[in-house]
């Protein structure tokens, strides 16, 4: 597996002009075969510099520092929302994704999500759910390996889902959904993509019409 180490520049509208509205995409270092990064990847405000980045959270096990992505997914108080991911990748089958919807605060990141990482065996969502929230709710579905039971990495499996909607109160996203499938999915091994959310859908909208924010 090979990755492209290239900077990425972007540009995102900004309200105050002390904040730059150019954001700089930073990939993280990798060993001598490109595949384990070493350091984490960062989006930084501003043409140069490292004072006003975010990096997701590491620790020594999980350095995510590959591929960051970045998307506009909507505005906050002026400012945009935007979701950032960046992968960690052990030179084996698998990857994990970090995933982050950031805002500015004073010139620096915010990060709205709490912990959010997703194996690549899963599949994410931003749904507008107007019912619910005038931002997008993100639904995230990843897969249970029930290894002691004979499960292979890529078979069939149960998912874990979640969803997380903004709360205006504490302004923040808080997880208003999460459960275990009983039906199993097709992996890795049968399809090229991951579709769980779809399917679920009608038992995740009713989950967040009955949860009540914290």
């Amino acid at each position: 597996m090979q990755f492209n180490r290239v900077i990425g520049l972007f540009v995102l509208s900004a309200s105050s002009v002390a904040c730059s509205a150019q954001y700089r995409l930073l990939p993280g270092e990798a060993n001598s075969d490109g595949c384990l990064p070493t350091t984490p990847a960062r989006i930084c405000l501003g043409h140069t510099g490292t004072e006003h980045c975010y990096t997701p959270p590491n620790d020594k096990s999980y350095v995510f520092g590959l591929e960051p992505k970045a998307l506009a997914v909507g505005q906050l108080n002026g400012h945009e929302l935007t979701l950032f991911s960046s992968m960690f990748y052990g030179c084996g089958s698998g990857t994990l994704t970090s995933y982050a919807l950031l805002t500015v605060n004073h010139c620096e990141f915010v990060n709205l999500l709490p912990e959010v990482e997703l194996t690549n065996q899963s599949e994410f969502k931003l749904w507008n759910l107007p019912q619910f929230s005038h931002l997008p709710v993100l639904v995230t579905a990843d897969f249970i390996w029930e290894f002691e039971a004979g499960e292979t990495h890529f078979a069939p499996h149960r998912y874990r889902i979640e969803a997380f909607v903004f709360n205006a109160k504490s302004g923040r996203y808080l997880q208003r959904v999460r459960y275990e499938t009983t039906k199993k999915y097709p992996g890795l091994d049968e399809v090229d993509e991951i579709r769980v959310l779809t399917a679920e859908r009608p038992t995740i909208l009713g989950n967040i019409g009955q949860s009540q924010p914290n």
